[in-house]
Protein backbone atom coordinates (compact mmCIF):
# COMPACT_ATOMS: atom_id res chain seq x y z
CA UNK A 1 0.00 0.00 0.00
CA UNK A 2 1.07 3.55 -1.00
CA UNK A 3 1.28 5.53 1.92
CA UNK A 4 2.43 8.61 1.25
CA UNK A 5 3.59 10.53 -1.90
CA UNK A 6 5.97 13.24 -1.97
CA UNK A 7 6.24 15.51 -5.06
CA UNK A 8 8.87 18.31 -5.55
CA UNK A 9 8.68 20.49 -8.89
CA UNK A 10 6.86 18.59 -10.87
CA UNK A 11 4.80 20.34 -13.84
CA UNK A 12 2.62 22.66 -11.78
CA UNK A 13 3.27 21.01 -8.18
CA UNK A 14 5.96 22.85 -6.47
CA UNK A 15 6.08 20.99 -2.90
CA UNK A 16 3.18 18.78 -2.02
CA UNK A 17 2.73 15.78 -0.06
CA UNK A 18 -0.20 13.16 -0.27
CA UNK A 19 -1.06 11.00 2.71
CA UNK A 20 -3.12 7.85 0.88
CA UNK A 21 -5.24 6.23 2.88
CA UNK A 22 -6.47 2.69 2.56
CA UNK A 23 -9.54 1.79 0.69
CA UNK A 24 -10.87 3.82 -1.81
CA UNK A 25 -8.86 7.01 -2.48
CA UNK A 26 -11.26 9.28 -4.47
CA UNK A 27 -9.79 12.58 -6.20
CA UNK A 28 -11.64 15.10 -7.82
CA UNK A 29 -11.20 18.97 -8.74
CA UNK A 30 -12.03 21.25 -11.66
CA UNK A 31 -10.61 20.10 -15.37
CA UNK A 32 -6.98 21.40 -15.85
CA UNK A 33 -6.19 21.52 -11.79
CA UNK A 34 -3.73 18.74 -11.75
CA UNK A 35 -5.51 15.46 -11.16
CA UNK A 36 -3.78 13.22 -13.46
CA UNK A 37 -0.32 14.87 -12.89
CA UNK A 38 -0.19 12.89 -9.43
CA UNK A 39 -0.73 10.02 -10.90
CA UNK A 40 1.71 10.94 -13.43
CA UNK A 41 4.44 11.64 -10.94
CA UNK A 42 3.31 8.56 -8.83
CA UNK A 43 3.75 6.66 -12.66
CA UNK A 44 7.01 7.53 -12.03
CA UNK A 45 7.38 6.64 -8.53
CA UNK A 46 6.72 2.97 -9.45
CA UNK A 47 9.39 3.17 -12.27
CA UNK A 48 7.87 4.81 -15.71
CA UNK A 49 10.24 6.65 -17.75
CA UNK A 50 10.55 10.51 -17.39
CA UNK A 51 11.20 13.25 -19.55
CA UNK A 52 12.45 16.13 -18.82
CA UNK A 53 9.90 18.03 -20.04
CA UNK A 54 7.90 17.27 -16.78
CA UNK A 55 10.82 19.30 -14.51
CA UNK A 56 8.77 22.29 -13.30
CA UNK A 57 9.74 25.27 -15.02
CA UNK A 58 12.54 27.38 -13.48
CA UNK A 59 14.07 24.66 -11.67
CA UNK A 60 17.07 21.76 -12.44
CA UNK A 61 15.34 18.67 -11.28
CA UNK A 62 12.29 16.67 -10.16
CA UNK A 63 12.24 14.84 -6.43
CA UNK A 64 9.18 12.17 -6.38
CA UNK A 65 9.20 10.19 -3.03
CA UNK A 66 7.00 7.20 -2.26
CA UNK A 67 6.89 5.81 0.96
CA UNK A 68 5.03 2.08 0.43
CA UNK A 69 4.30 -0.85 2.78
CA UNK A 70 3.90 -3.89 0.76
CA UNK A 71 1.10 -5.89 1.95
CA UNK A 72 0.57 -8.91 -0.25
CA UNK A 73 3.55 -11.32 1.28
CA UNK A 74 4.83 -12.80 -1.67
CA UNK A 75 4.93 -9.66 -4.34
CA UNK A 76 8.56 -8.88 -3.71
CA UNK A 77 9.81 -12.49 -3.13
CA UNK A 78 11.89 -12.57 -6.04
CA UNK A 79 13.88 -9.05 -5.31
CA UNK A 80 16.38 -7.91 -3.45
CA UNK A 81 13.94 -6.65 -0.87
CA UNK A 82 11.90 -9.26 -0.38
CA UNK A 83 12.09 -8.85 3.41
CA UNK A 84 11.47 -5.21 3.51
CA UNK A 85 8.38 -3.95 5.80
CA UNK A 86 8.62 -0.75 3.89
CA UNK A 87 9.86 0.81 0.95
CA UNK A 88 11.21 4.48 0.86
CA UNK A 89 11.26 4.78 -3.37
CA UNK A 90 13.41 8.10 -4.19
CA UNK A 91 13.66 9.14 -7.30
CA UNK A 92 15.40 12.48 -9.12
CA UNK A 93 14.93 13.22 -12.33
CA UNK A 94 17.23 16.27 -13.93
CA UNK A 95 17.56 18.69 -16.54
CA UNK A 96 21.01 17.33 -17.11
CA UNK A 97 19.60 13.66 -17.92
CA UNK A 98 21.49 12.30 -14.94
CA UNK A 99 18.79 11.23 -12.40
CA UNK A 100 19.23 9.02 -9.37
CA UNK A 101 16.50 6.45 -8.25
CA UNK A 102 16.74 4.06 -4.64
CA UNK A 103 14.95 2.13 -2.46
CA UNK A 104 15.48 2.18 1.31
CA UNK A 105 18.68 4.37 0.42
CA UNK A 106 19.81 1.88 -2.06
CA UNK A 107 21.01 2.66 -5.15
CA UNK A 108 18.74 0.71 -7.81
CA UNK A 109 18.38 0.46 -11.83
CA UNK A 110 15.06 2.05 -13.53
CA UNK A 111 14.38 -1.57 -14.55
CA UNK A 112 14.23 -2.96 -10.86
CA UNK A 113 12.00 0.02 -10.15
CA UNK A 114 9.95 -0.39 -12.57
CA UNK A 115 9.91 -4.50 -11.88
CA UNK A 116 8.65 -4.19 -8.39
CA UNK A 117 6.18 -1.39 -9.01
CA UNK A 118 4.33 -3.75 -11.11
CA UNK A 119 4.66 -6.01 -8.55
CA UNK A 120 2.81 -3.17 -5.92
CA UNK A 121 0.68 -1.32 -8.50
CA UNK A 122 -1.65 -1.70 -11.24
CA UNK A 123 -2.28 2.02 -13.33
CA UNK A 124 -4.70 2.33 -15.72
CA UNK A 125 -5.69 5.95 -17.53
CA UNK A 126 -6.15 7.86 -20.06
CA UNK A 127 -2.67 8.15 -20.94
CA UNK A 128 -0.69 5.33 -19.03
CA UNK A 129 -1.80 1.95 -18.69
CA UNK A 130 0.76 -0.75 -16.73
CA UNK A 131 0.43 -4.36 -15.25
CA UNK A 132 -3.15 -5.49 -16.79
CA UNK A 133 -2.38 -4.57 -20.60
CA UNK A 134 1.64 -5.91 -20.45
CA UNK A 135 0.66 -9.48 -21.48
CA UNK A 136 3.44 -10.82 -19.38
CA UNK A 137 1.03 -10.92 -16.64
CA UNK A 138 -1.65 -12.45 -18.47
CA UNK A 139 -0.19 -16.24 -17.39
CA UNK A 140 -0.11 -15.87 -13.83
CA UNK A 141 -3.57 -14.10 -13.08
CA UNK A 142 -5.10 -16.94 -15.11
CA UNK A 143 -3.13 -19.29 -12.71
CA UNK A 144 -3.88 -17.43 -9.75
CA UNK A 145 -7.28 -17.50 -11.10
CA UNK A 146 -7.32 -21.19 -11.34
CA UNK A 147 -5.56 -22.10 -8.26
CA UNK A 148 -2.64 -23.82 -10.19
CA UNK A 149 0.18 -23.10 -7.16
CA UNK A 150 1.07 -26.43 -6.22
CA UNK A 151 0.47 -27.79 -10.18
CA UNK A 152 3.19 -25.53 -10.97
CA UNK A 153 5.29 -26.13 -8.14
CA UNK A 154 5.27 -29.90 -9.10
CA UNK A 155 5.87 -28.54 -13.13
CA UNK A 156 8.56 -26.58 -12.11
CA UNK A 157 10.25 -29.49 -10.53
CA UNK A 158 10.00 -31.95 -13.50
CA UNK A 159 11.21 -28.88 -15.57
CA UNK A 160 14.29 -28.39 -13.87
CA UNK A 161 14.74 -31.70 -13.61
CA UNK A 162 14.52 -32.53 -17.37
CA UNK A 163 16.82 -29.31 -18.15
CA UNK A 164 19.37 -31.03 -15.57
CA UNK A 165 19.40 -33.85 -17.35
CA UNK A 166 19.27 -32.47 -20.59
CA UNK A 167 22.48 -30.20 -19.67
CA UNK A 168 24.41 -33.41 -18.16
CA UNK A 169 23.63 -35.24 -21.47
CA UNK A 170 24.72 -32.29 -23.55
CA UNK A 171 27.63 -32.05 -21.74
CA UNK A 172 28.51 -35.98 -21.83
CA UNK A 173 28.06 -36.02 -25.96
CA UNK A 174 30.25 -32.68 -26.07
CA UNK A 175 32.97 -34.84 -23.94
CA UNK A 176 32.74 -38.11 -26.35
CA UNK A 177 32.16 -35.90 -29.33
CA UNK A 178 36.07 -34.39 -27.73
CA UNK A 179 37.16 -37.62 -27.11
CA UNK A 180 36.14 -39.21 -30.74
CA UNK A 181 38.10 -36.44 -32.46
CA UNK A 182 40.81 -37.07 -30.43
CA UNK A 183 40.62 -41.10 -30.61
CA UNK A 184 42.41 -41.47 -34.28
CA UNK A 185 45.14 -39.52 -32.97
CA UNK A 186 45.16 -41.39 -29.43
CA UNK A 187 45.69 -44.70 -31.54
CA UNK A 188 48.05 -43.38 -33.53
CA UNK A 189 50.32 -42.34 -30.68
CA UNK A 190 49.85 -45.77 -28.71
CA UNK A 191 50.69 -47.56 -31.87
CA UNK A 192 53.82 -45.50 -32.36
CA UNK A 193 55.07 -45.94 -28.94
CA UNK A 194 54.17 -49.86 -28.59
CA UNK A 195 55.50 -50.27 -31.91
CA UNK A 196 58.86 -48.80 -30.27
CA UNK A 197 58.74 -51.39 -27.64
CA UNK A 198 60.34 -49.73 -25.65
CA UNK A 199 62.40 -50.60 -22.17
CA UNK A 200 62.84 -48.48 -18.83
CA UNK A 201 66.42 -47.34 -18.92
CA UNK A 202 66.96 -48.50 -22.50
CA UNK A 203 68.37 -44.98 -23.39
CA UNK A 204 70.80 -44.95 -20.87
CA UNK A 205 71.83 -48.30 -21.64
CA UNK A 206 72.13 -47.31 -25.52
CA UNK A 207 74.13 -44.14 -25.02
CA UNK A 208 76.56 -46.37 -23.15
CA UNK A 209 76.66 -48.72 -26.41
CA UNK A 210 76.91 -46.06 -28.38
CA UNK A 211 80.24 -44.23 -26.82
CA UNK A 212 81.56 -48.08 -26.69
CA UNK A 213 81.09 -48.80 -30.55
CA UNK A 214 82.57 -45.43 -31.44
CA UNK A 215 85.92 -46.02 -29.53
CA UNK A 216 86.50 -49.94 -29.99
CA UNK A 217 89.46 -49.33 -32.31
CA UNK A 218 91.22 -47.97 -29.80
CA UNK A 219 89.96 -49.74 -26.50
CA UNK A 220 91.00 -52.79 -28.26
CA UNK A 221 94.49 -51.55 -29.69
CA UNK A 222 95.42 -50.29 -26.10
CA UNK A 223 94.42 -53.54 -24.68
CA UNK A 224 96.89 -55.76 -26.89
CA UNK A 225 99.66 -53.02 -26.75
CA UNK A 226 99.40 -53.42 -22.79
CA UNK A 227 98.76 -57.21 -23.10
CA UNK A 228 102.01 -57.64 -24.74
CA UNK A 229 104.25 -55.17 -22.40
CA UNK A 230 102.80 -57.02 -19.50
CA UNK A 231 103.08 -60.60 -21.25
CA UNK A 232 103.76 -61.17 -24.87
CA UNK A 233 106.97 -59.32 -25.37
CA UNK A 234 110.62 -60.44 -24.56
CA UNK A 235 110.97 -59.46 -20.95
CA UNK A 236 107.45 -58.43 -20.46
CA UNK A 237 106.50 -57.47 -16.96
CA UNK A 238 104.81 -61.24 -15.80
CA UNK A 239 108.09 -62.84 -17.32
CA UNK A 240 110.30 -60.47 -14.93
CA UNK A 241 107.80 -60.51 -12.00
CA UNK A 242 108.15 -64.26 -12.01
CA UNK A 243 112.24 -64.07 -12.46
CA UNK A 244 112.49 -62.03 -9.58
CA UNK A 245 110.40 -64.45 -7.39
CA UNK A 246 112.73 -67.21 -8.40
CA UNK A 247 115.46 -64.54 -7.10
CA UNK A 248 114.13 -64.20 -3.89
CA UNK A 249 113.77 -67.80 -3.61
CA UNK A 250 117.11 -68.75 -2.88
CA UNK A 251 117.19 -65.96 -0.43
CA UNK A 252 114.36 -66.62 1.89
CA UNK A 253 115.87 -69.26 3.98
CA UNK A 254 118.10 -66.75 5.01
CA UNK A 255 115.67 -64.08 6.14
CA UNK A 256 112.18 -64.14 7.35
CA UNK A 257 111.89 -60.47 5.41
CA UNK A 258 113.11 -61.74 2.42
CA UNK A 259 110.35 -64.64 2.80
CA UNK A 260 107.52 -61.98 3.09
CA UNK A 261 108.80 -60.18 0.11
CA UNK A 262 108.78 -62.90 -1.83
CA UNK A 263 105.03 -63.87 -1.13
CA UNK A 264 103.86 -60.43 -1.78
CA UNK A 265 105.77 -60.43 -5.27
CA UNK A 266 103.64 -63.80 -5.81
CA UNK A 267 100.60 -62.18 -4.89
CA UNK A 268 101.43 -59.31 -7.04
CA UNK A 269 101.73 -61.91 -9.90
CA UNK A 270 98.58 -63.50 -9.32
CA UNK A 271 97.09 -60.03 -9.32
CA UNK A 272 98.67 -59.25 -12.54
CA UNK A 273 97.49 -62.45 -14.36
CA UNK A 274 93.94 -61.70 -13.34
CA UNK A 275 94.33 -58.25 -14.43
CA UNK A 276 95.29 -59.94 -17.84
CA UNK A 277 92.56 -61.52 -17.92
CA UNK A 278 90.01 -58.51 -17.44
CA UNK A 279 91.89 -57.14 -20.37
CA UNK A 280 91.76 -59.68 -22.47
CA UNK A 281 87.78 -59.93 -21.82
CA UNK A 282 87.99 -55.95 -22.13
CA UNK A 283 89.23 -56.22 -25.61
CA UNK A 284 86.87 -59.38 -26.56
CA UNK A 285 83.88 -57.10 -25.44
CA UNK A 286 84.97 -54.24 -27.88
CA UNK A 287 84.15 -55.64 -31.22
CA UNK A 288 83.96 -53.16 -33.96
CA UNK A 289 80.51 -53.15 -35.68
CA UNK A 290 79.46 -50.49 -37.74
CA UNK A 291 76.12 -52.27 -38.50
CA UNK A 292 75.13 -52.40 -34.61
CA UNK A 293 76.63 -48.59 -34.41
CA UNK A 294 73.68 -48.08 -37.34
CA UNK A 295 71.29 -49.70 -35.45
CA UNK A 296 72.05 -47.83 -32.00
CA UNK A 297 72.20 -44.74 -33.68
CA UNK A 298 68.90 -45.27 -35.05
CA UNK A 299 67.24 -46.21 -32.11
CA UNK A 300 68.52 -43.27 -29.94
CA UNK A 301 67.21 -41.20 -33.22
CA UNK A 302 63.52 -42.59 -32.85
CA UNK A 303 63.60 -42.55 -28.52
CA UNK A 304 64.66 -38.55 -28.68
CA UNK A 305 62.01 -38.27 -31.34
CA UNK A 306 59.42 -39.62 -28.77
CA UNK A 307 61.13 -37.73 -26.44
CA UNK A 308 60.22 -34.65 -27.70
CA UNK A 309 56.77 -35.59 -28.69
CA UNK A 310 55.50 -37.36 -25.43
CA UNK A 311 57.66 -36.63 -22.38
CA UNK A 312 61.49 -36.32 -21.29
CA UNK A 313 62.46 -39.81 -20.47
CA UNK A 314 61.07 -43.28 -21.93
CA UNK A 315 58.84 -43.52 -18.40
CA UNK A 316 57.11 -40.59 -19.29
CA UNK A 317 56.51 -41.86 -23.10
CA UNK A 318 55.03 -45.07 -21.52
CA UNK A 319 53.07 -42.93 -19.08
CA UNK A 320 51.81 -41.18 -21.85
CA UNK A 321 50.59 -44.17 -23.35
CA UNK A 322 48.94 -45.42 -20.46
CA UNK A 323 46.98 -42.00 -20.08
CA UNK A 324 46.04 -42.79 -23.77
CA UNK A 325 44.68 -45.88 -23.48
CA UNK A 326 42.67 -44.18 -20.48
CA UNK A 327 41.57 -41.63 -22.74
CA UNK A 328 40.02 -44.23 -25.10
CA UNK A 329 38.29 -46.68 -22.43
CA UNK A 330 36.04 -43.50 -21.73
CA UNK A 331 34.60 -43.29 -25.05
CA UNK A 332 33.35 -46.81 -24.39
CA UNK A 333 32.13 -45.34 -20.63
CA UNK A 334 30.70 -42.20 -21.92
CA UNK A 335 28.31 -44.67 -24.66
CA UNK A 336 26.94 -46.26 -21.73
CA UNK A 337 26.46 -43.61 -19.35
CA UNK A 338 24.70 -41.41 -22.54
CA UNK A 339 22.52 -44.21 -23.55
CA UNK A 340 21.29 -44.35 -19.89
CA UNK A 341 20.73 -40.59 -19.85
CA UNK A 342 19.11 -40.49 -23.16
CA UNK A 343 16.63 -43.30 -21.68
CA UNK A 344 16.02 -41.15 -18.59
CA UNK A 345 15.95 -37.74 -20.54
CA UNK A 346 12.71 -39.17 -23.00
CA UNK A 347 11.20 -40.15 -19.46
CA UNK A 348 11.69 -36.84 -18.20
CA UNK A 349 10.11 -35.10 -21.28
CA UNK A 350 7.39 -37.55 -21.05
CA UNK A 351 6.37 -36.79 -17.29
CA UNK A 352 7.48 -32.84 -17.88
CA UNK A 353 4.71 -32.78 -21.06
CA UNK A 354 1.93 -34.87 -19.32
CA UNK A 355 2.13 -32.32 -16.26
CA UNK A 356 2.41 -29.26 -18.96
CA UNK A 357 -0.86 -30.42 -21.08
CA UNK A 358 -2.70 -31.31 -17.94
CA UNK A 359 -2.16 -28.01 -16.65
CA UNK A 360 -3.15 -26.56 -20.18
CA UNK A 361 -6.30 -28.28 -19.87
CA UNK A 362 -7.13 -26.75 -16.42
CA UNK A 363 -6.30 -22.89 -17.92
CA UNK A 364 -8.66 -23.22 -20.59
CA UNK A 365 -11.40 -24.79 -18.46
CA UNK A 366 -11.25 -21.74 -16.27
CA UNK A 367 -10.68 -19.54 -18.99
CA UNK A 368 -14.05 -20.12 -20.35
CA UNK A 369 -15.55 -19.21 -17.20
CA UNK A 370 -13.50 -16.02 -16.55
CA UNK A 371 -14.74 -14.84 -20.18
CA UNK A 372 -18.25 -14.94 -19.31
CA UNK A 373 -17.59 -13.30 -15.97
CA UNK A 374 -15.33 -10.89 -17.26
CA UNK A 375 -18.18 -9.81 -20.00
CA UNK A 376 -20.97 -9.93 -17.37
CA UNK A 377 -19.39 -7.36 -15.68
CA UNK A 378 -18.85 -5.55 -18.93
CA UNK A 379 -22.15 -5.38 -19.12
CA UNK A 380 -23.07 -3.98 -16.05
CA UNK A 381 -20.41 -1.19 -16.77
CA UNK A 382 -22.64 -0.38 -20.40
CA UNK A 383 -20.28 -2.64 -22.54
CA UNK A 384 -22.65 -5.28 -23.14
CA UNK A 385 -21.68 -5.93 -26.56
CA UNK A 386 -18.01 -6.27 -25.31
CA UNK A 387 -16.64 -9.54 -26.14
CA UNK A 388 -13.69 -11.21 -23.89
CA UNK A 389 -11.10 -14.02 -25.25
CA UNK A 390 -8.35 -15.44 -23.17
CA UNK A 391 -6.49 -16.39 -26.24
CA UNK A 392 -3.88 -19.72 -25.90
CA UNK A 393 -1.16 -19.80 -28.51
CA UNK A 394 2.70 -22.00 -28.19
CA UNK A 395 5.69 -21.60 -30.03
CA UNK A 396 6.87 -24.60 -31.89
CA UNK A 397 10.80 -25.04 -31.73
CA UNK A 398 12.94 -28.47 -32.61
CA UNK A 399 14.73 -28.18 -29.22
CA UNK A 400 11.26 -27.40 -27.21
CA UNK A 401 11.04 -29.06 -23.93
CA UNK A 402 7.45 -29.92 -24.27
CA UNK A 403 6.09 -33.02 -26.93
CA UNK A 404 2.42 -32.30 -27.61
CA UNK A 405 0.68 -34.12 -30.25
CA UNK A 406 3.86 -34.99 -32.33
CA UNK A 407 4.95 -31.27 -32.10
CA UNK A 408 7.68 -29.95 -29.69
CA UNK A 409 6.81 -26.42 -28.09
CA UNK A 410 9.23 -23.66 -26.50
CA UNK A 411 8.08 -22.44 -22.94
CA UNK A 412 9.87 -22.58 -19.31
CA UNK A 413 9.04 -23.81 -15.82
CA UNK A 414 5.55 -22.34 -16.55
CA UNK A 415 4.68 -24.44 -19.34
CA UNK A 416 3.68 -23.79 -22.99
CA UNK A 417 1.13 -21.94 -22.88
CA UNK A 418 1.28 -17.98 -24.50
CA UNK A 419 -1.66 -16.33 -23.15
CA UNK A 420 -3.03 -13.33 -24.10
CA UNK A 421 -6.24 -11.68 -23.37
CA UNK A 422 -8.50 -10.22 -26.01
CA UNK A 423 -10.96 -7.77 -26.38
CA UNK A 424 -13.08 -6.57 -28.97
CA UNK A 425 -15.33 -3.46 -27.53
CA UNK A 426 -17.93 -3.23 -29.98
CA UNK A 427 -19.56 -5.04 -32.47
CA UNK A 428 -17.87 -6.07 -35.85
CA UNK A 429 -14.63 -5.11 -34.48
CA UNK A 430 -12.12 -8.31 -34.29
CA UNK A 431 -10.97 -9.28 -30.56
CA UNK A 432 -7.74 -7.42 -30.38
CA UNK A 433 -4.88 -7.48 -27.45
CA UNK A 434 -5.77 -5.63 -24.24
CA UNK A 435 -2.22 -3.43 -24.95
CA UNK A 436 -3.97 -2.22 -28.66
CA UNK A 437 -7.41 -1.55 -27.13
CA UNK A 438 -8.36 2.48 -27.53
CA UNK A 439 -7.32 4.60 -24.41
CA UNK A 440 -9.32 6.06 -21.75
CA UNK A 441 -12.55 6.12 -19.66
CA UNK A 442 -13.30 2.54 -22.59
CA UNK A 443 -9.72 1.19 -21.40
CA UNK A 444 -9.86 1.92 -17.62
CA UNK A 445 -13.75 0.20 -17.63
CA UNK A 446 -12.02 -2.67 -19.25
CA UNK A 447 -9.73 -3.56 -16.78
CA UNK A 448 -11.96 -2.57 -14.15
CA UNK A 449 -14.12 -5.18 -15.40
CA UNK A 450 -11.43 -7.33 -15.31
CA UNK A 451 -9.96 -6.66 -12.36
CA UNK A 452 -13.67 -7.29 -10.91
CA UNK A 453 -13.20 -10.79 -11.70
CA UNK A 454 -9.76 -11.58 -11.10
CA UNK A 455 -9.53 -9.55 -7.75
CA UNK A 456 -8.03 -12.82 -5.79
CA UNK A 457 -5.77 -14.09 -8.51
CA UNK A 458 -4.33 -10.42 -8.90
CA UNK A 459 -2.12 -9.57 -6.34
CA UNK A 460 -1.50 -5.90 -6.02
CA UNK A 461 -1.55 -4.09 -3.04
CA UNK A 462 -2.64 -0.66 -5.27
CA UNK A 463 -5.01 -0.22 -8.59
CA UNK A 464 -5.46 3.37 -9.60
CA UNK A 465 -7.93 4.38 -12.17
CA UNK A 466 -7.46 7.84 -14.16
CA UNK A 467 -10.32 8.64 -16.51
CA UNK A 468 -12.92 5.84 -15.18
CA UNK A 469 -15.77 7.60 -15.80
CA UNK A 470 -15.27 8.90 -19.47
CA UNK A 471 -18.96 8.43 -21.42
CA UNK A 472 -20.85 7.15 -18.55
CA UNK A 473 -23.21 8.63 -16.49
CA UNK A 474 -26.38 7.22 -14.00
CA UNK A 475 -26.92 3.99 -13.30
CA UNK A 476 -23.27 2.63 -15.20
CA UNK A 477 -21.50 5.46 -12.97
CA UNK A 478 -22.88 3.98 -10.00
CA UNK A 479 -22.00 0.33 -11.15
CA UNK A 480 -18.53 1.44 -11.84
CA UNK A 481 -18.75 3.38 -7.81
CA UNK A 482 -19.71 -0.07 -6.56
CA UNK A 483 -17.17 -2.08 -7.88
CA UNK A 484 -14.51 0.19 -6.87
CA UNK A 485 -15.61 0.31 -3.76
CA UNK A 486 -16.02 -3.79 -4.04
CA UNK A 487 -12.15 -3.95 -4.75
CA UNK A 488 -11.41 -1.58 -2.25
CA UNK A 489 -12.59 -3.85 0.47
CA UNK A 490 -9.44 -6.01 0.13
CA UNK A 491 -6.81 -3.46 -1.39
CA UNK A 492 -5.90 0.34 -1.70
CA UNK A 493 -7.97 2.12 -4.83
CA UNK A 494 -7.03 5.21 -6.39
CA UNK A 495 -9.49 6.74 -8.62
CA UNK A 496 -10.19 10.01 -10.31
CA UNK A 497 -13.30 10.87 -11.13
CA UNK A 498 -15.72 13.78 -12.46
CA UNK A 499 -18.68 11.81 -11.14
CA UNK A 500 -20.67 12.12 -7.73
CA UNK A 501 -22.32 8.70 -7.83
CA UNK A 502 -17.90 7.41 -8.11
CA UNK A 503 -16.58 10.02 -5.67
CA UNK A 504 -19.30 9.14 -2.74
CA UNK A 505 -18.28 5.51 -2.48
CA UNK A 506 -14.46 6.73 -1.34
CA UNK A 507 -13.47 6.09 1.94
CA UNK A 508 -11.27 9.71 1.70
CA UNK A 509 -11.61 12.33 -0.86
CA UNK A 510 -9.08 14.19 -1.84
CA UNK A 511 -9.92 17.73 -4.02
CA UNK A 512 -7.16 18.74 -6.34
CA UNK A 513 -6.96 22.61 -7.17
CA UNK A 514 -4.65 25.50 -8.54
CA UNK A 515 -3.62 28.02 -6.49
CA UNK A 516 -0.52 31.00 -6.88
CA UNK A 517 2.32 30.82 -4.92
CA UNK A 518 5.21 33.63 -5.85
CA UNK A 519 2.69 34.80 -8.73
CA UNK A 520 2.91 31.15 -10.19
CA UNK A 521 -0.13 28.99 -10.71
CA UNK A 522 0.58 25.52 -8.49
CA UNK A 523 -1.42 22.89 -7.90
CA UNK A 524 -2.37 22.12 -4.45
CA UNK A 525 -4.50 19.12 -2.71
CA UNK A 526 -7.09 19.12 0.26
CA UNK A 527 -8.46 16.52 2.29
CA UNK A 528 -12.10 16.81 2.60
CA UNK A 529 -14.24 15.69 5.15
CA UNK A 530 -17.99 16.99 6.33
CA UNK A 531 -19.43 20.01 4.75
CA UNK A 532 -16.56 20.32 2.37
CA UNK A 533 -16.77 17.21 1.16
CA UNK A 534 -20.87 17.19 0.71
CA UNK A 535 -20.09 20.50 -1.41
CA UNK A 536 -17.26 19.26 -3.40
CA UNK A 537 -19.86 16.14 -4.40
CA UNK A 538 -22.54 18.72 -4.80
CA UNK A 539 -19.95 20.66 -7.59
CA UNK A 540 -19.92 17.68 -9.09
CA UNK A 541 -23.62 17.29 -9.16
CA UNK A 542 -24.93 20.61 -10.18
CA UNK A 543 -21.82 22.48 -10.88
CA UNK A 544 -20.52 25.69 -9.67
CA UNK A 545 -23.44 27.49 -8.74
CA UNK A 546 -24.11 24.70 -5.62
CA UNK A 547 -28.33 24.90 -4.50
CA UNK A 548 -29.77 23.35 -1.09
CA UNK A 549 -31.09 21.00 -3.52
CA UNK A 550 -27.21 19.77 -4.62
CA UNK A 551 -26.36 19.52 -0.93
CA UNK A 552 -29.03 17.33 -0.18
CA UNK A 553 -28.62 15.25 -3.30
CA UNK A 554 -24.72 15.08 -2.24
CA UNK A 555 -25.57 14.33 0.98
CA UNK A 556 -27.78 11.60 0.50
CA UNK A 557 -25.11 9.90 -2.15
CA UNK A 558 -22.54 9.93 0.83
CA UNK A 559 -25.00 7.92 2.99
CA UNK A 560 -25.57 5.64 0.32
CA UNK A 561 -21.43 5.25 -0.51
CA UNK A 562 -21.19 4.45 3.43
CA UNK A 563 -23.85 1.74 3.10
Amino acid sequence: MIETLHIKNYALIDNLTVEFKPGLNIFTGSTGAGKTIIIGALSLALGERASEDSIRTGTEQTLIEADVKPQNGSALGSTEFENEDSLLIRREIKRSGRSKVSINDRHVTLTTLKDIGLRLADISGQHRQRGLTDQSSHLEIIDNYAGLRDDLETLAEFYRDYENRKSELSRLQNERDKVISEKELLEFQIKEIDDAGLEAGEDTALETEKTQLAHAETVKATCTSVCRILFDDEGASLERLQTAIKEFGRIVKYSDKAEAITRKLEELSIHLDETGNSIRELEQGFEFDPGRQDIVEDRLVLIKKLKRKYGGSIEEILRYSQQAQTRISQYHDLDSKIETLTGDLIESRKKLSQMAISISQKRRKVAGKLEKDIERHLAELAMKEAKFKVGFTARESDDGPFQVNQHNLQGDETGFDIVEFLICPNPGEELKPLASTASGGELSRILLAIISSIAEAFPRDTLVFDEVDTGISGEVASQVGKKLQKLAQSRQVICITHLQQIASRGEVHFKVYKGKSKGRTITKIKLLDGDDRVEEIARLLAGEKISDVAKDGAARLLEEGRS
